[in-house]
């Protein structure tokens, strides 16, 4: 009869569905999404690392990536910190397991100061993110869709603050940009996609796999320097790429943002004090960080292929000499 017709219709589109999700969860694995290439168990308290110059920093790792998306895990191997796939952590003075608070955020004041590192983006391709940045989170007092009081100048998790990109980064791009808490485009500079005045700072031939300064095969040290004037002031935020065994570096300034001028608010900012922020993500279209922009970028398509994760390490900060600003 009908009723046993529409019994049977529904049971065969259960097992359907069953047979499809667990599908779904075989390619996942294989592909690497449920392990540490993806939504793996988080570890919101992986360790500390030390900052010389400044002591041991707390890391404090999120669970939400973005509202109703799971963050990834962020390992911490003796001081080496290695974000997985959608994995994002916060330097901290301390952390307590299942509770944020923006308190225990360590507010890093960098005005007049450079922050060095290294890192290694080796296995990071087109349309993957590396990043290493500062934002206002010791400030913020709004807990975020993502439930830990994160804050960027895109308003990822719903709240908006001042952000400076230090490294958003693949094998083949780079990026440092300035933003003004509500101005998500902020100013980029760097090598590939959209950049201050459609200029790059470097070549492929500079900086990528093989490079003649910054082979992206291996490590290679990051500094950036904010120094600043009589008034306490932002003079420019000024970068540096360089590698042993290397003849030469790549550094240039950005010394200017319309967004911000005399960087009022990057200024402050800088001055109370912001968290360093380490993450790694990917997208289908992030040919703003590492396409062609106005030719000459390195991607032509991100296919994504983000390998395992990148490292950061070897932090450092110390105060600005004169005889130290640069380029």
């Amino acid at each position: 009869n009908l009723f046993a017709l529409l019994h049977l219709l529904v049971h065969r589109l259960v097992i359907m569905a069953v047979v499809k999700w667990t599908q779904r969860l075989l390619l996942a694995a294989l592909c690497g999404e449920i392990s540490g290439q993806g939504h793996g168990h988080v570890d919101q308290c992986p360790g500390a690392v030390n900052v010389i110059g400044r002591g041991s920093a707390t890391l404090v790792a999120t669970k939400v990536n973005m509202p109703n998306f799971p963050a990834g895990p962020v390992d911490n191997m003796n001081g080496i910190v290695m974000p997985g796939m959608w994995g994002r952590a916060y330097f901290a003075d301390q952390c307590t397991n299942g509770t944020y608070d923006n308190n225990q955020y360590a507010s890093i004041p960098l005005l007049g100061k450079k922050f060095t590192y290294n890192t290694d983006v080796s296995q990071a391709g087109c349309g993957c993110n590396a990043a290493l940045y500062l934002v206002s989170m010791r400030q913020n007092i709004e807990v975020s869709g993502c439930d830990d009081y994160y804050c960027d100048a895109n308003s990822v998790c719903g709240v908006r603050c001042d952000e400076i990109d230090i490294q958003e980064a693949n094998k083949f791009a780079w990026h440092s940009a300035m933003h003004r808490f509500d101005d998500g485009n902020g100013l980029a500079t760097g090598l590939g996609g959209w950049v201050r005045d459609n200029h790059f700072e470097m070549t492929p031939a500079e900086y990528g796999p093989g490079g003649r300064c910054i082979d992206t095969n291996s490590l290679f040290k990051v500094e950036v320097s904010f120094p600043a004037n009589d008034q306490g002031s932002l003079i420019s935020m000024d970068m540096k790429l360089s590698q042993h065994g290397k003849l030469c570096d790549i550094s240039w300034s950005m010394d200017s943002y319309s967004g911000d001028p005399g960087f009022e608010h990057l200024s402050n900012s800088l001055a109370e004090g912001m968290t360093p922020v380490i993450s790694y993500w990917k997208a289908s279209d992030m040919l703003w960080l590492d396409g062609p922009g106005a030719g000459g970028g390195p991607c032509q398509q991100d296919d994504m292929a983000c390998g395992t994760a990148p490292s950061f390490s070897g932090f450092a900060i110390e105060d600005l000499e004169a005889s130290n600003l640069y380029p």
